[in-house]
């Protein structure tokens, strides 16, 4: 019997959380070493998600008899993957359960800090004021999005802009010319995306390179007034150079899912033209249970000797 600890329990079904062959420990969200070592020291597979504790050599020294890291996620930046790779455990995840959601909770930030719906909605309920004063919005149809990151959460995000009527210019590493033909968008370098565009959303990984890839430099260069969507990872953003660039006017908005150090700092926006959402870019019923799936299949095709989804 495969013994499995599923920690970080808080969007399945517990009953859906089954495999013939295995022996679930289900835990709640774990977040310092000690908890996490606890909870999965009779484990062969330890199943976690991105938004809660980190695999860290630490917890990878606390669990020697550790046989695989099964993510329930996209992104791996909360796993030490070169320290599993030392240690010859193999790292899974769900490379994909969807881009849609996510690009469409980006519009939904858009519109809501560009059409001040968030602002409205409040001063309705807060104030009992139904006042349009103060409020005029931007208009998306004619303006420059551009999008940073071509892979599949920023190309729907183009197919979006497209319905909008926008004009698209994009940046991205690795250039998907076919894309760009079909969907009528131009690449371009980051410097000239940030002075072009109207607003600007992020939909690449977290990385040395990417770590906050806006910074304040990068920040200074967009159009005085425009807004930037972060629905990737918070550390992308430098926040401090984002508050300076809100604060002084420079930006007109942003709209934020995610944050630095979002679930431990209360990053203060008051007063400033900033709608931040709790990383629920891709909570959905339709994305928990793609997750919950691939998870469950990855998990089976290591009990078959395979391993699939493979990043480490």
């Amino acid at each position: 019997m495969l013994k499995v600890a599923f920690i970080d329990f808080v969007f399945e079904r517990q009953e859906d959380i089954q495999l013939q062959g295995c022996e679930f420990s289900i835990h709640p969200p774990l977040r310092t070493v000690d908890q996490i070592v606890a909870a999965a020291s009779e484990a062969d597979v330890l199943c976690l998600r991105d938004q809660f504790g980190k695999v860290t050599r630490e917890v990878l020294e606390g669990l020697p008899g550790l046989k695989l890291i099964v993510t329930r996620s996209v992104g791996t930046d909360h796993v030490d993957l070169a320290e599993a790779k030392r240690r010859g455990i193999p790292v899974c995840n769900v490379p994909d359960y969807g881009a849609h959601m996510i690009a469409e909770l980006a519009f939904g930030l858009l519109l809501a800090v560009g059409r001040n719906i968030v602002k409205g909605n409040n001063r309705y309920q807060h104030e009992r004021l139904f006042s349009d004063q103060g409020l005029q919005g931007l208009e998306l149809h004619g303006k420059t999005l551009g999008v940073i990151g071509t892979g599949r959460i920023g190309l729907h995000s183009i197919r979006i802009a497209n319905g909008f009527s926008m004009h698209v210019i994009a940046h991205d590493v690795i250039q998907n010319e076919a894309a760009a033909q079909e969907l009528g968008f131009e690449y371009a370098p980051l410097e000239s995306l940030l002075a072009e565009s109207h607003a600007v959303t992020l939909h690449i990984s977290l990385s040395d390179t990417t770590f906050h890839l806006i910074n304040a430099d990068r920040l200074a260069l967009m159009k005085q007034g425009a807004i930037l969507i972060n629905t990737s990872r918070g550390a992308v953003v430098d926040t401090h150079a984002l508050m300076g660039a809100l604060r002084s006017g420079h930006l007109g908005g942003a709209g934020l899912d995610v944050l630095e150090d979002e679930r431990d700092t209360y990053h203060d926006f008051a007063g400033l033209n900033v709608v931040v959402t709790p990383h629920i870019g891709w909570y959905t019923e339709g994305a928990a249970k793609r997750i919950l799936e691939i998870t469950l299949g990855n998990i089976a095709a290591f009990m078959r000797g395979e391993i699939i989804n493979r990043v480490a």
